[in-house]
């Protein structure tokens, strides 16, 4: 089996695939996830049998509504991701190290792409106030892109490095400019149709 831990976008699609089982702890950033390591997730307590792959699904968030706030002269957005991901990896391998399971796979699912910020404002399943502040948007659509590539730009140098697979699906589900195609979401930030991940997982995962 495998096994996603993270966010939502642990569950939105995945949840559609085969052989996928979902672990979504809430609205937790990968940064929260560098700081606080074990004591946000440890995947030793959860029902993980030899042989099982996991993956990690964090960064979304971070790159939609919390980046942006942190950026001075002397602090770019690259250094602010750079140090979110590297403790976001430092995590991962905490938990890897403290699984007493036997493990098949070790993954990072890719930053999905984002969303234009008129398109949720324009969204009618709640009124305009609420939807805004259910999900927030920092940054322009174009600076949001931008943190979101570089932070998979990121998150694909570390697998390579220790030898994990990278669930990189982002060009799939993006539309011609590059934000999330809209007939394969769930209306809002999350991916919902699952016909490109379930070939990725057919292929590198299973």
């Amino acid at each position: 089996m495998i096994h996603t831990f993270g966010d939502s976008h642990s569950v939105y699609g995945w949840n559609k695939c085969n052989n996928v089982i979902t672990h979504s702890i809430g609205p937790v950033l990968a940064y929260s996830l560098g700081r606080d390591k074990l004591q946000k997730l440890n995947i030793k307590n959860f029902n993980i049998k030899d042989n099982d792959s996991v993956v990690f699904c964090f960064g979304e968030i971070d790159c939609r509504c919390h980046i942006h706030k942190y950026i001075t002269k002397d602090n770019t957005y690259k250094m602010i991701i750079d140090n979110i991901v590297n403790n976001y990896v430092d995590a991962i391998n905490l938990n890897i190290n403290n699984c007493d399971t036997k493990l098949n796979k070790i993954a990072i699912y890719n930053v999905v792409p984002p969303v234009e910020d008129n398109y949720i404002k324009t969204w009618e399943g709640e009124d305009l106030l609420n939807a805004v502040k259910k999900w927030p948007f920092l940054g322009t659509d174009i600076e949001r892109q931008v943190y979101v590539k570089y932070f998979n730009n990121c998150l694909e140098k570390k697998c390579l490095l220790n030898n994990w697979i990278f669930v990189n699906i982002y060009d799939f589900y993006a539309d011609k400019n590059g934000f999330l195609n809209k007939s394969l979401s769930d209306g809002l930030v999350h991916i919902d149709n699952p016909i490109f991940l379930q070939k990725f997982i057919d292929i590198h995962l299973i």
